[in-house]
């Protein structure tokens, strides 16, 4: 059965809220799709939010601090 509900993917740099990048159809494909744009962008946030279900489904947290953080965390400690 081919999978046609649209999920939307938006990004989120802290502090601002998170704006609509694309819609992806299909869960599979969201989920690739949301993996690929956070490998590359390591410095935001990503949600993959269901229209259909009004749910969040995924949230990918960036995994490196961003320049202007360590720059900031070093002051303090420094």
């Amino acid at each position: 059965m081919l999978d046609t509900i649209r999920y939307e993917i938006f990004k989120a740099d802290p502090p601002r809220n998170p704006s609509w990048l694309e819609t992806v159809h299909g869960l599979e494909e969201a989920m690739r799709r949301i993996e690929d744009l956070a490998a590359n962008d390591p410095y935001s946030d990503f949600y993959l939010y269901c229209n259909e279900a009004d749910k969040l489904l995924r949230h990918l947290r960036r995994t490196r601090a961003r320049p202007d953080d360590q720059a900031t965390s070093q002051k303090k400690t420094g």
